[in-house]
């Protein structure tokens, strides 16, 4: 995809989905630091539950991985906490993040935001035609997320 083309494919995700902030939630507080700071640099309106004005159309969840409990469930449990502040249309997006994601580079951080990004597009796909299959920049991207204890899942 070209530099236009997906310029032009952002810019109609960010028209179509930033008409209210994104909620960001979770138990991965470090996670959700890094996420914070990356939107408030970008200019991303954020929100979380306790300031929500309206009902968020996209939901980052950040979820610390422990061996006690299945992180789905975990997920899962959340997101019901969080119905009223959310859209029925809304794109909920939830990262996971084992033990090992902390002793990696602060880089990742821009990983974990394109991989987001994609997630977003591809449940967009049929407001904002796009694409629907990763670049090979993308595979590698998500490859070293996955050695680096990230897991990102999207639900609805």
């Amino acid at each position: 995809m070209s530099r236009k083309r997906r310029a032009e494919q952002l810019r109609a995700i960010a028209a179509h989905v930033l008409t209210a902030p994104i909620l960001l939630e979770g138990d991965a507080d470090e996670l959700l630091t890094v996420l914070r700071t990356g939107a408030r640099a970008a200019e991303i309106p954020v929100t979380d539950h306790a300031s929500a004005e309206r009902p968020a159309r996209v939901v980052v969840l950040a979820i610390d991985r422990d061996a006690r409990r299945s992180s789905l469930v975990k997920a899962a449990t959340l997101l019901r906490e969080l119905e009223d502040h959310i859209a029925s249309d809304a794109v909920r997006i939830v990262v996971v993040q084992s033990a090992r994601s902390r002793l990696a580079p602060p880089k990742l951080q821009r990983l974990v935001a394109s991989e987001v990004l994609f997630h977003v597009a591809l449940a967009l796909s049929n407001v904002v035609p796009g694409q629907k299959e990763r670049t090979l920049r993308q595979r590698f991207g998500l490859t070293t997320l996955d050695a680096a204890g990230f897991r990102i899942l999207r639900f609805g």
